[in-house]
């Protein structure tokens, strides 16, 4: 094979209503040079959106429509009578002229545009013109539109060619593609050679396989093998293309491939052959790895080992270039940083990468599910050309990229909704070309009525029925991740889904868990230097200086982002309680800057860290191997035992002997108040392994106290006597155990009111202490009550009535935490009370007043929020508290001991001072006007 590459300068023409060819262009219609490969937003050309953008990143220039790209190649001497191709790797629909002549069309978004050029091309000078459309009508195809290739969210829908971009030539008698069948139980390899047979001579030869082990730490080079080839015409006819295949053996040292050691072989196959006395050689390298994945009941394997996907949504966010990475390295370096949090599988919402990136999962071990560009929510593959298109798109994904071993599973897009004869139709159209992989018709289809495909081999959902057994459409659903229980259940570890996918006989992947808004740091404005304007962000800091807070940001993304780590975790480690479970996909572990700007990752956009966890904090509950503590509640007293179940999920690559358990519990200062072992013993490899049981008695913690319940994990990986050592904790708070009280018979030094009406108005002008509990009526401007981060962002569902808040930020050294230990953000402790809290819009206070306790609002409002806040009125003192200190668990308990105890000690004695006019505005509703804050624009809807 010989190659030219066709990188660099090339003539730029925009014009949407240029849709010819047009042999000579004057100087005045050549709008200017552009590099490629590249896009016309990294060279500004296009309307300038510099100002512009809402709720999302946009681009800084935008254009859309026709643009055609011009130059001219010489092609050498050396190049007659060869066989000719134009590779463009990924663009938009092109269209492609040589010298004026009109060569053809392509559509394909997730593969290359290849042209043959043969019979118009030959040695000499020669012009090459390319017409990229990215006109909405251009891709104005079910499902393709709302698709992360090509939506403005993120990859945008830009114009021009990246990647790989060249001319190349091959002998007329040579080797057109590779096809390779792993077989890790032979340590062999089956070869499907397709040649290229441009002449009607007979032809003999040999081809020769050499395959070598490149990315493993053990190296591996296998022995050549040839074949001979024999090609004989049938009456001087015969087909352009013959297949040829054989089996390689690669000896008794042959190495497999999985995310433990992703052992990828290079392969090249050469070929010698001669016809009517002329010689022909040409070579195709391609890869492979030795695995074989498979369902194994309910869960995954990879050459019998069982393994639970660990994964991640890639939605396409690569906000300097606004495409995806078209070289290995770039890949590797971004899957490099996912493994460090334990992830060991990509899942692509409604797209399929480059090549690059497949060649990065090989080598880094990542399981990869590339999908078609669809997302359609209402009709899919409804109509025959809808069809034709996603048959043809999923026919190239699976011929571009089907060797390499990382790519495990395949479906045909996003909660797609439609046709479900003809998506089971191209499910087992798929199978039958390439069954090499695992298959299903889409992520979360049908997500209204969630049920597995006909011809799937497993089942990614976020929810389902609660009766299996009735109709799809009309089963009432049950979430499988944590949405379903983590703001609106009791804080637990013994959630599990074992009963939600009793009924199913495939494995089961929780689609798109987690979803937890985290704050931004505005700094990371500042890392936008590419075609993407984070005029979102700037819009959202902004917001936060009207309400007098700027420069919390930081304070609040720390408090927040905890908050959304603890929540993650519970998701995640749920996931991983549940036996025969297949695994989840999250979404994100970076941020989706678009579709209403959802902060949701402990990554930013750049899949660089926000500071809030290191990732081998995060791999303690997201990894191969994860040990877990089951315990019913997370608040103690002091006459309590702490019962647990120790158990360890263990999906790497062996099993565990001679195990070592131990556990302790110890105080915040190290000090160690309970230990204890539990058995050793062999822990199986892909099972959820009970451990042993813990059971110990509070009564001699010095409460109250946050105390951490340690399990650690020693052992030897039983094979391959890899030393193990797994250890994670769970915070606890333990509470003295005292009589319960009510305020109201129990102050002595202040009164308990649930209105500031006059007669408070009167007590405190009397001097007196007023703790003032109001009644969710007597509050003008509130939020409801939640304890989980806002769930994606507030733009997209505030329609379904959420507070969009982001839990509170506190200083922990306040007096008011005296009997009450805290962090500054919020934690399991504070669920009962802030579930159903009440927070008070307190923006009519003057700028430089904060709250004791603060809420931390949606971006998209920025409201200074308080659950607890106090003030001075006239000579009296003031706590205003809308926290639900009505129920009976001990953390309320204590919360109400310690409130009292701060109300009536020395340290109550607020400095700031609202008005009684400022009060009567935030805490005097009117009859009848009850008020929540609605939505971003500034209306106030009625919830009374």
């Amino acid at each position: 094979m010989q190659t030219i590459s066709l990188a660099g300068p090339w003539d730029l023409r925009l014009d949407a209503e240029y849709d010819e060819y047009v042999e000579d262009l004057s100087d005045d219609a050549v709008d200017g040079t552009v590099y490629l490969p590249g896009t016309t937003d990294e060279y500004g050309y296009g309307e300038d959106l510099a100002e512009g953008g809402r709720n999302h990143l946009h681009r800084t220039y935008r254009y859309e429509g026709p643009a055609w790209y011009r130059r001219t190649v010489s092609v050498p001497d050396q190049w007659k009578h060869k066989l000719v191709t134009l590779t463009l790797e990924r663009t938009r629909p092109s269209e492609v002229w040589i010298d004026g002549e009109w060569i053809g069309a392509r559509e394909c978004l997730s593969t290359p545009h290849r042209y043959d050029l043969t019979d118009v091309i030959g040695p000499g000078e020669h012009e090459i013109a390319i017409r990229v459309d990215n006109a909405d009508d251009s891709m104005d195809r079910p499902g393709v539109r709302r698709s992360h290739a090509r939506s403005e969210h993120t990859q945008t829908n830009w114009n021009g060619i990246v990647g790989d971009l060249r001319l190349e030539a091959r002998p007329r008698i040579g080797i057109e593609n590779v096809r390779t069948v792993p077989d890790p139980n032979e340590n062999a390899v089956h070869l499907e050679v397709t040649l290229t047979t441009a002449t009607t001579a007979n032809f003999d030869g040999t081809l020769t396989a050499a395959a070598r082990s490149v990315t493993s730490d053990e190296i591996h080079v296998a022995d050549p093998v040839d074949h001979p080839i024999s090609v004989t015409a049938d009456d001087g006819a015969r087909s352009d293309r013959t297949t040829v295949e054989f089996t390689y053996d690669l000896g008794p040292d042959a190495l497999t491939w999985d995310e433990f050691s992703p052992s990828v072989y290079d392969v090249t196959v050469s070929l010698e052959a001669s016809a009517k006395g002329n010689a022909y050689t040409d070579e195709f390298e391609t890869t492979f790895g030795l695995r074989e994945f498979e369902t194994d009941g309910t869960q995954f394997s990879i050459n019998g080992t069982t393994i639970f996907l660990r994964g991640r949504t890639d939605c396409c966010v690569f906000p300097d270039t606004a495409y995806p990475p078209t070289t290995t390295a770039e890949w590797v370096d971004h899957m490099e940083t996912a493994k460090e949090y334990g992830i060991n599988h990509y899942r692509f919402h409604s797209w399929c990468p480059p090549e690059a990136a497949f060649k990065a999962a090989d080598r880094v071990g990542i399981y990869m599910q590339p999908e078609c560009s669809q997302w359609n929510a209402r009709k899919s593959l409804v109509d025959d050309d809808a069809y034709a298109y996603f048959e043809g798109e999923a026919e190239r994904i699976l011929d571009a990229y089907g060797n390499h071993p990382s790519f495990v599973l395949f479906t045909l897009g996003n909660e797609n909704q439609g046709d479900e004869e003809r998506m089971t139709e191209l499910v087992r159209h798929c199978r039958e070309l390439d069954d090499r992989r695992l298959y299903a018709y889409g992520a979360n289809n049908f997500l209204s009525s969630p049920h597995p495909g006909e011809a799937d081999d497993f089942f990614i959902t976020a929810n389902v029925p609660e009766d299996p057994d009735a109709s799809h459409w009309e089963a009432d659903r049950t979430p499988i991740r944590g949405t379903g229980h983590v703001n609106d259940t009791p804080p637990s570890t013994t959630v599990d889904y074992v009963r939600e996918i009793e009924p199913y006989d495939l494995p089961v992947v929780a689609h798109e868990i987690g979803q937890y808004q985290i704050h931004p740091n505005y700094d990371e404005t500042r890392k936008y230097n590419g075609v993407l304007e984070a005029g979102n962000l700037k819009r959202f800091e902004r917001s936060l200086a009207d309400h007098y807070m700027a420069d919390s940001d930081t304070d609040f993304q720390a408090a927040s982002g905890a908050l959304s780590i603890a929540c993650y975790r519970e998701d995640i480690e749920a996931a991983f309680r549940t036996a025969g479970f297949g695994g989840f996909q999250l979404l994100g572990l970076d941020d989706f800057p678009g579709q209403g700007t959802a902060l949701v990752g402990i990554l930013d956009s750049f899949m660089e860290s926000k500071g809030l966890i290191e990732p081998y904090e995060w791999r303690r509950f997201c990894d191969a191997r994860v040990p877990l503590l089951s315990f019913d509640r997370y608040t103690y007293t002091t006459d309590d035992d702490f019962a647990a179940e120790a158990m360890l999920a263990n999906y790497g690559p062996d099993a565990i002997a001679d195990a070592t358990t131990t556990w302790s519990i110890t105080a915040v200062d190290g000090s160690e108040l309970a230990d204890g072992d539990l058995e050793g013993d062999t822990l199986e490899q892909g099972v959820l392994a009970t451990v042993g049981t813990i059971n110990a008695s509070l009564d001699g913690v010095d409460a109250p106290a946050k105390l951490e319940v340690t399990l650690e994990i020693e052992g030897d990986e039983l094979e391959c006597g890899s030393a193990v050592h797994l250890q994670t904790s769970y915070p606890i708070w333990v509470y003295p155990e005292a009589p319960d009280f009510d305020f109201a018979s129990a102050a002595d030094s202040f009164s308990v009111a649930r209105r500031f009406d006059e007669e408070t108005r009167a007590r405190l002008e009397d001097g007196e202490t007023i703790l003032l509990v109001p009644e969710p009526s007597a509050l003008r401007y509130g939020l409801e009550g939640s304890f989980q981060p806002d769930f994606w962002n507030y733009e997209i569902f505030k329609q379904n009535g959420k507070p969009g808040t982001l839990g509170m930020t506190t200083n922990p050294e306040h007096p008011l935490f005296d009997e009450f230990p805290t962090d500054g953000h919020s934690n399991w402790q504070w669920w009962p009370l802030l579930r159903h809290a009440r927070p008070v819009v307190l923006d009519d206070a003057p700028a430089d007043f904060e709250p004791t306790v603060q809420i931390i609002d949606t971006i998209y409002r920025n409201h200074k929020l308080g659950i607890y806040f106090e003030t001075a009125v006239g000579d009296g003192r003031l706590a205003v508290c809308t926290l639900d200190l009505s129920g009976d668990d001990p953390a309320v308990r204590q919360f109400r001991r310690s409130l009292k105890s701060h109300l009536e000690s020395s340290s109550f004695d607020p400095a700031s001072e609202l008005s009684t006019g400022v009060l009567d505005s935030l805490l005097n509703a009117v009859r009848g006007e009850e008020r929540a804050y609605g939505d971003d624009a500034g209306a106030w809807v009625d919830v009374g």
